[in-house]
């Protein structure tokens, strides 16, 4: 029998001590941060979703909740495309492809990537993704815009644009005093991304008027605030087509914005993850590169990332998570330090590193059948017919309801209406300490 000093056996049943974590003792940079596409709204909804689920619905007057925050398209019945599902489905049992009933085009696709890959695509790929996909990415480019081959050195393979875009944001906001200027409205990842990394978010509004676009003046009066503060801007995002604006810049507006960050030592982050969703006859989709290149000395020497993904345009794969960043003009040495930062987290999903070469080489005539091409461009224009039918179908109801207005959406996937409080709404709201919009919003449930 071993028996225990009574002190020592006292020690054993000390206090319990409070949580190590706390709201006081987190990240204060994530308390800032806020992302409204998954905040409070969303988590209220999740709430009475949840409610439904379990049969407490009946407090409500609906049965169900339509998710209309975010663009993920697949939710509300989108159907994937045939090809790149087949095609992924034999990529994950290449012991089957010859056995699956998949159409010829398909099984060759299946078994190109399968050679193309060090193991199965289960294994890690090399930091910046699948050299034979960063080939074709650049070939898209290049058909795309034109001009020069697009160095392979200058592309990384990412887990959807938003990986991408959370890269250059730690590469650029070095301390507290830096900051990135956003559009306004704008998504709101970037402004949680700024907070996240201690920057300063720089907003220049664009004009509603106008069709949400962008005026010189605002952008120097933005900026030359923000410097009076002491805020270094080293950045300037533009979303385009806009999100959640709908709105498509023309060369004229991107023109206008290379020689602005041009002058004012500002590099562009271009998010172009809508550039296939042109709905406005006569508009049409020019990338920030294209422009860039094309403009003359010294204005085409700008430091410039681009970034697409699967998730948005016409694809919808916001889960599979896959998509590219293109970097122009910049410093050899800063690109070796972003490729070791993507080296960090090893590399991208390898089935979104697929799937994004799947985007950028699509059946082509030259390697498929007429059957195999002529199916995947039908199911193509059919998903941007009904995306161009219900942008005209929203613009035009919420521009038929009493005190709302909205301008003309002209590609994306949003409308971006303009409420009109009545004084009532308004000083119920300050009396609950909200916003008039989140009252609006709180009451509506």
């Amino acid at each position: 029998m071993i028996s225990f000093p009574l002190r020592q056996i006292r020690h054993s049943f000390s206090t319990i001590k409070p949580p190590v974590l706390t709201l006081e003792t987190i990240c204060s940079k994530l308390l800032k941060a806020e992302y409204a596409v998954r905040g409070t709204i969303p988590m209220k909804a999740a709430q009475i979703a949840e409610e439904i689920r379990i049969g407490q619905g009946s407090k409500h007057p609906f049965g169900n909740l339509t998710e209309l925050n975010i663009g993920n398209p697949q939710i509300f019945g989108q159907p994937p495309f045939s090809f790149i599902r087949e095609v992924l489905a034999s990529c994950f049992n290449p012991k089957m492809i010859d056995k699956m009933p998949f159409h010829q085009d398909v099984k060759s696709r299946s078994k190109f990537y399968h050679s193309n890959v060090t193991a199965l695509i289960g294994a890690y790929s090399e930091s910046v993704g699948y050299r034979f996909v960063r080939e074709n990415v650049s070939k898209f480019i290049k058909q795309r815009d034109g001009g020069n081959d697009v160095p392979v050195s200058n592309i990384i393979l990412t887990d959807g644009a938003s990986n991408g875009i959370n890269m250059i944001l730690s590469t650029i906001l070095s301390n507290e005093k830096d900051g990135v200027m956003i559009p306004i409205p704008q998504y709101p990842l970037y402004t949680a991304l700024i907070a996240l990394r201690n920057g300063q978010e720089v907003p220049y509004y664009l004009n509603e008027d106008l069709g949400w676009q962008i005026c010189p003046n605002d952008l120097n009066n933005s900026l030359k605030e923000a410097r009076s503060k002491g805020v270094n801007v080293k950045a300037l995002v533009l979303i385009n087509p806009g999100n959640p604006t709908g709105q498509i810049f023309d060369e004229d507006a991107l023109k206008t914005l290379i020689k602005f960050c041009y002058e004012n030592r500002m590099v562009i982050l271009a998010d172009e993850v809508y550039q296939e969703n042109i709905y406005k006859e006569g508009k049409k989709f020019v990338s920030m590169k294209k422009v860039l290149t094309e403009m003359p000395q010294p204005y085409n020497r700008l430091e410039l990332f681009s970034f697409h993904s699967t998730s948005k345009g016409f694809l919808g794969e916001c889960g599979i998570r896959g998509g590219y960043m293109e970097m122009t003009n910049i410093d050899s040495d800063v690109l070796a330090q972003i490729v070791k930062l993507k080296s960090i987290n090893l590399c991208s999903n390898t089935t979104g590193q697929i799937t994004t070469d799947l985007m950028v080489n699509p059946p082509k005539k030259e390697e498929c059948s007429q059957e195999t091409v002529e199916k995947y461009e039908n199911e193509r224009a059919e998903i941007l017919s009904s995306f161009k039918k219900r942008a005209q179908i929203v613009t035009d109801k919420l521009n038929k309801m009493k005190n709302i207005k909205c301008a003309e959406v002209e590609g994306a996937m949003y409308a971006f209406p303009k409420l009109f409080f009545t004084e009532k709404i308004i000083t119920e709201a300050a009396k609950r300490k909200m916003n008039p919009d989140l009252f609006y919003t709180y009451e509506g449930f």
